[in-house]
């Protein structure tokens, strides 16, 4: 009886599978061929869901809220909401701002695995190399310092870069949810 009930509601459902692999189809599509709008589309997304975060977190902390750390809580709301307008009003300068974050940020892990690496290969006295394989730690920093590097001087390569490996991803991705749902619909179905 369980497993009738089951099947059924499997076999109805595939249409949900259907319907998240053609969005995502959809979605790889657009980043592929047109990866800043992509980037866009992301980003305002992103700072919708920041904004309304923002909003209710002030709301909820000015109108109910009477436990320790209130003033962190209005800080995170604000910055929220900050984070979230300057996202939806200008989503592209936002991501390259974003990007250009995190290549600061591959520039000091790169520049630490590099001295990381460089320190470890100092032969101990009667010991030889201390960390074998320390090249392979010296190659990702010298990788992380030059992808920090590209992306810090341009941020909108950057961005068209990883909007094009998303779209990949999701297309696949969509491919798929289209597959599974053909499937689940063939395999359901009453016969």
């Amino acid at each position: 009886m369980m497993t009738n009930i089951s099947r059924s509601l499997i076999g109805r459902s595939w249409w949900i599978l259907m319907a998240f692999g053609v969005i995502a189809i959809l979605f790889g599509l657009l980043a592929i061929f047109q990866p800043l709008k992509a980037v866009a589309a992301l980003t305002w997304i992103m700072g919708i869901m920041a904004l309304a975060e923002g909003v209710t977190t002030l709301f909820t902390t000015a109108t109910a809220y009477r436990g320790p750390g209130k003033g962190w809580l209005i800080f995170y709301g604000g910055f929220s909401v900050v984070f979230g307008l300057i996202a939806i009003f200008d989503p592209l300068s936002m991501a390259s701002a974003l990007l250009v974050l995190v290549g600061i940020w591959l520039v000091i892990a790169g520049v630490y695995r590099l001295m990381m690496g460089l320190r470890v290969r100092r032969p101990v006295p009667g010991q030889g190399f201390t960390a074998p394989g320390e090249g392979w730690t010296v190659l990702s920093g010298i990788l992380a310092l030059l992808l920090g590097i590209l992306l810090v001087a341009s941020p909108l390569s950057g961005l068209i870069v990883t909007a094009l490996w998303i779209g990949i991803v999701v297309l696949l991705y969509g491919i798929v949810q289209v597959i599974a749902a053909l499937r689940v619909r063939k395999a359901f179905s009453p016969s």
